[in-house]
């Protein structure tokens, strides 16, 4: 799912390559080889892998741009995520060397971005990391230094204050509504009447719930949005670069703690793996968070509910895709989590 329909990827190559000549430093020989994209990650926006050669010097690059049409999201703000990627780098939260953004659509068909490779690895989403690769063959001690290491960069980026930088293009909620009024908004009109129609009762059921129980109260922090393990490039079981911006927002963070654990716990679990040992439980991820950044917790089985019907829903939207490509109808996995966790929250 990682690779998309550009049209012509020759004409992309060239335009590029003229690109990078003319705004990198030292880039007026460069050449570009072919295109790449990442086999195993990757779902939403387009990342393209450059290899260059610089006057003999072999060179890496990451190109991110619009798809031509999506299966999950209707709005990709590139500039939203390089803008992001700026504060994150000004409060030393890793991410990619920023090379350059580009609002010009006319010479790749989408306004873009460069950034520089970064070493590392990457759990796979395709298949999900938890059928086998490089984080299964970790110790259980490895793996919870690893998912420690993640937490607190999740809680370093909610304890920057949002009100230091000029963050107009980011969405959010108006001051005189909840702090995720925005994000519920934005997973109520993803559910069209062809969507409604396929998506199980109990999801509908949480959804109206969901609506009629917001928390009016809480904090509004920068969220990267979709906090997983899965975007982050890992060295020496740290954060060497968070990636993957699109979603993101300023609204109550509890919202993307609870998107840390369900949609990594749903892909392992959901799918028939076992969990890995080593792996934080739910409980534990929110005392940690807590400790780190003094934040209330207060309405965390709301936003458990809220993660896994907002995976839920975008599942069913790749589903719906998937059969209109011909593909026979797949059961949605997480339906019977939203179940659980609707019964939970209803005291069932």
């Amino acid at each position: 799912m990682a690779k998309h329909d550009l049209g012509d990827i020759e004409a992309i190559r060239v335009n590029l390559q003229g690109w990078m000549r003319e705004h990198l430093a030292d880039a007026r020989t460069l050449t570009l080889g072919e295109l790449k994209f990442p086999e195993e990650s990757g779902e939403s926006s387009v990342t393209l892998i450059l290899d260059a050669d610089n006057g003999g010097a072999k060179e890496r690059y990451i190109c991110r741009m619009k798809p031509r049409a999506s299966e999950v999201f209707d709005v990709h703000d590139l500039l939203m995520q390089y803008q992001m990627m700026e504060v994150m780098h000004d409060n030393d939260i890793p991410v990619p060397p920023l090379l350059g953004y580009e609002a010009d659509e006319s010479l790749l068909g989408s306004d873009f971005y460069l950034m520089g490779f970064v070493d590392g690895q990457i759990p796979t989403d395709n298949p999900p990391w938890a059928f086998g690769g490089w984080v299964t063959e970790l110790s259980d001690e490895q793996r919870a230094t690893q998912w420690r290491n993640g937490l607190e960069t999740l809680a370093k980026i909610h304890s920057i204050d949002p009100e230091r930088y000029d963050l107009a293009r980011l969405p959010r909620s108006a001051p005189d509504q909840a702090p995720s009024q925005q994000e519920l908004d934005k997973f109520n009109a993803m559910v069209t009447e062809e969507e409604r129609a396929c998506l199980a009762e109990p999801v509908l059921q949480a959804l109206d719930y969901l609506n009629a129980n917001l928390p009016a109260e809480g904090p509004r922090r920068l969220c990267w949005g979709d906090a997983r393990p899965g975007n982050i490039i890992w060295k020496d079981l740290r954060p060497n670069a968070v990636i993957d911006w699109e979603m993101a927002s300023i609204a109550d963070p509890l919202q993307e703690v609870a998107w840390w654990y369900w949609i990594d716990y749903i892909n392992c679990v959901g799918l028939g793996a076992e969990r890995p040992g080593g792996l934080p439980q739910l409980q534990d991820i929110y005392d940690q968070w807590q400790a780190l950044t003094g934040l209330p917790t207060d309405h965390a089985a709301y936003f458990d509910l809220f993660a896994v019907v907002r995976y839920a829903i975008i599942l069913e939207r790749k589903f719906m895709a998937m059969r209109r490509a011909g593909v026979e109808r797949i059961g949605n996995f997480v339906d019977p989590f939203v179940e659980q966790q609707l019964a939970r929250v209803q005291g069932k």
